[in-house]
């Protein structure tokens, strides 16, 4: 009876681990056909596909055209360094869900949001059934909705005074909290408040001075303009230690835009500049200048020894070098210069935004896979080395068959002219392919610039010692019509427009 048994466990068994085998290659060979799947898919978008950036990517690769020299060449070199090295010739990519359906109801009530509950309950006369019975609580209904409260409230400080009845040694106050600004309207929370409206919302004073007097509240834009001054000077010091912590990171971002500066009276107005320094983790300083003059920068940057992402501006050429830090130029940048020239050599720009959106294609699997830095860095030199060493020939090759100063010679003179510091986020996993995150810290700044020279409609305006973001519209008074023109609330005399 026990050997009866014991055969056909041993059968099941057996039988278990015939299907286990089969199944391993099932999923080998499954494996192996999605990878080929991939490959030829990867190749046949490179060649007739799309790129990221909405440019066709490699389609150019097979034209015959005259601007596109050596191009079959190249590609046929591409295929054979790919057939080489492996796997050099494929960019592994999860492919991208369907279009995730707009509606449906997101988290709209975050865990750190007071909580204000509102009971309704049925009177004593509702509480009797038709059935003649009484009516008894057996659970709630309860329903969700957010609700916004946005209020001015006068806070008053009182502090005990105190006196001796047997002295005349004086009266002792207590100590109060300590002011923002002292003998200031405006509390901290209120200060807040306008930081935030005028800096993240972008809202100029005129603007804000009308929404708190339709709230009842008259604050005029002098009191906002002198207070976020205040707050300014105040904070400098964090601005100071910030600065220092992002200058440990071993590589950063910087980038600059301009803002308009007006000078008063009738000097009209000139152009300052606001900087960024981003590090790795995201934290990121500004920084304000009254010109474009490599000074700042380089008092800033001096000593830095690690990677600085930048953009081609000679000022901070003092920088890069033996013993100094490492320049890391823009991808970015390169493909618009290629975009700019585009109307004019339209098949050599788009040979070479086609081969950039391939090496950008590489960091969109880089970050889909949440690679490491020492993976990231592998995979750019498995997958973007050979990609490089093309377009470096195929623009030596494409500079030969344009004129000396049209756009397309100027777009591929500035992308050799960077080559070496092109490259050099191929050794770095922690390294961008461009400058694109201080471009999307400082763009805030470029939003503002929108909203704050339009708020200036009317005769005369108020010009701010900083910039126009502070300017503050205002009617010309009759002093103002027989040509002698106010003080602004910021000390600069205000101007026409």
């Amino acid at each position: 009876m026990a050997t009866t048994v014991q055969e056909p466990r041993e059968e099941n068994e057996t039988l278990r681990a015939l299907l286990a085998e089969r199944d391993a290659k099932i999923n080998e060979r499954t494996k192996e056909v999605a990878k080929l799947e991939h490959k030829v898919d990867v190749y046949s978008r490179l060649a007739y596909g799309k790129s990221s950036e909405r440019r066709p990517v490699a389609d150019q690769l097979s034209d015959d055209k005259q601007g596109h020299l050596f191009v079959a060449a190249l590609f046929a070199e591409a295929v054979a360094v790919a057939e080489k090295n492996g796997e050099a010739g494929t960019i592994e990519t999860n492919e991208r869900s369907a279009p995730r359906k707009r509606g449906g109801r997101r988290q709209t009530y975050p865990d750190h949001l007071p909580r204000v509950k509102t009971t309704y309950a049925l009177d004593d006369e509702g509480l009797h059934c038709s059935c003649g019975g009484d009516l008894h609580h057996i659970g709630w209904e309860s329903t969700k909705e957010l609700e916004r409260v946005e209020i001015c409230i006068v806070h008053t400080i009182e502090r005990g005074k105190y006196a001796c009845l047997q002295c005349s040694d004086g009266v002792v106050t207590a100590k109060g909290p300590t002011r923002v600004i002292e003998k200031g309207i405006l509390g901290p929370h209120f200060l807040g408040h306008v930081a935030v409206e005028h800096l993240i919302t972008h809202l100029p004073y005129h603007r804000l001075e009308k929404k708190y007097a339709s709230e009842g509240v008259r604050l005029s834009r002098s009191v906002l303009e002198r207070s976020m001054a205040k707050c300014a000077e105040l904070l400098e010091p964090i601005q100071t230690q910030m600065l220092e912590e992002v200058l440990l990171s071993p590589a950063i971002h910087t980038d600059d835009t301009p803002v308009t500066i007006a000078r008063g009276g009738q000097n009209g107005s000139r152009e300052g500049r606001i900087w960024i320094y981003r590090e790795l983790d995201d934290r990121h300083v500004y920084d304000f200048t009254e010109s474009r003059r490599a000074d700042r920068p380089q008092e800033i940057l001096q000593g830095y020894t690690g990677h600085i992402h930048a953009d081609a501006y000679p000022g901070y050429d003092a920088l890069f070098g033996p013993g100094g830090a490492t320049e890391v130029a823009c991808w970015a940048h390169v493909r618009r210069k290629f975009l700019d020239a585009e109307k004019t050599e339209p098949d050599l720009a788009k040979g070479a935004v086609g081969r950039i959106a391939r090496l950008y294609a590489i960091e969109s699997v880089a970050r889909e896979q949440e690679l490491k830095p020492t993976a990231r860095a592998n995979l750019r030199k498995a997958e973007a080395t050979s990609l490089l060493e093309e377009l470096y020939v195929y623009l030596s090759a494409a500079e030969t068959q344009v004129l000396a100063k049209s756009p397309m010679a100027t777009a591929i003179r500035y992308a050799l002219k960077l080559w070496p510091a092109l490259t050099v986020y191929l050794t770095n996993g922690l390294l961008n392919i461009d400058n694109n995150p201080a471009e999307n810290a400082i763009r805030p700044v470029a939003v503002g610039r929108k909203n704050w020279p339009s708020s200036r409609t009317s005769p005369a305006v108020a010009g701010c010692a900083l910039c126009k973001a502070c300017s503050s519209p205002r009617r010309p008074s009759a002093s103002t019509r027989q040509g002698t023109w106010p003080t602004s609330s910021c000390g600069s005399p205000t101007r026409p427009t």
